[in-house]
C-alpha cells in the first residue's frame, strides 16, 4: 500500500511539473509575442537666431531624446514651408542644420521644428520666431571706406555712377 501511495504521490509530483513547465513555455511565448508600445520623441529643443538677414546663410541647432533611445529624424517648417525629414540622427546629440536661407520679405517667420523615431512615431512640434531684416543696401565697412577714397580721389567718376544707378 505504501508502495502504491508513494507511486501516486511521484506521479502526482512529476505531473504537476511538467504542467508548469507547459505553462511557463507558453506565457514565454506570449511575453515574446507582445508588441512593445513605441513611444515618441520628445519635443525638440531648438536654438535659432533670433534676427538673420534675408539671403544670408544661418544655422540651427536641435536636440531630443527618444524614450527607447532609437535614432531620430528632423523636419523643418518655416511658415508652411517644409524643408523635409533630415537623418536620422542619434538620440540625445545636438545636431546642427546648417546653411538655411530664407529669401523672403522683411518680417516675423516661424520656423517649426518636429521629431520622429525611426519607428515613425512623431513628437509634437516645437515653435520660435525668426525675424528676418531685409539686406542693407548702404556702404558699410572697410569695403565701404574704399569706395568713398575711390571717389574722392576720382571726382569725376561720381556723376557717371549716379547715372548707372538711377538706370
Amino acid at each position: 500500500m505504501k508502495k502504491i501511495i508513494s507511486m501516486f504521490l511521484c506521479m502526482l509530483l512529476v505531473g504537476t511539473i511538467l504542467s508548469c513547465a507547459a505553462v511557463a513555455t507558453r506565457l514565454d511565448k506570449v511575453e515574446k509575442n507582445i508588441i512593445k508600445e513605441n513611444l515618441p520623441p520628445d519635443a525638440p529643443t531648438v536654438t535659432a537666431p533670433i534676427e538673420v538677414q534675408r539671403g544670408k546663410f544661418f544655422n540651427v541647432k536641435v536636440i531630443t531624446t527618444d524614450p527607447e533611445g532609437d535614432d531620430v529624424y528632423y523636419k523643418f517648417d518655416i511658415n508652411g514651408h517644409d524643408f523635409g525629414w533630415r537623418g536620422p540622427f542619434p538620440s540625445g546629440v545636438e545636431h546642427t542644420e546648417k546653411n538655411l536661407k530664407l529669401i523672403v520679405p522683411a518680417g516675423t517667420y516661424v520656423l517649426g521644428v518636429q521629431a520622429k523615431d525611426i519607428h515613425e512615431a512623431e513628437s509634437e512640434w516645437t515653435y520660435v520666431e525668426i525675424v528676418v531684416k531685409a539686406r542693407s543696401r548702404g556702404i558699410e565697412g572697410i569695403n565701404g571706406l574704399m569706395f568713398i577714397k575711390f571717389l574722392e580721389n576720382h571726382p569725376n567718376m561720381f556723376p557717371l555712377l549716379r547715372l548707372l544707378l538711377v538706370m
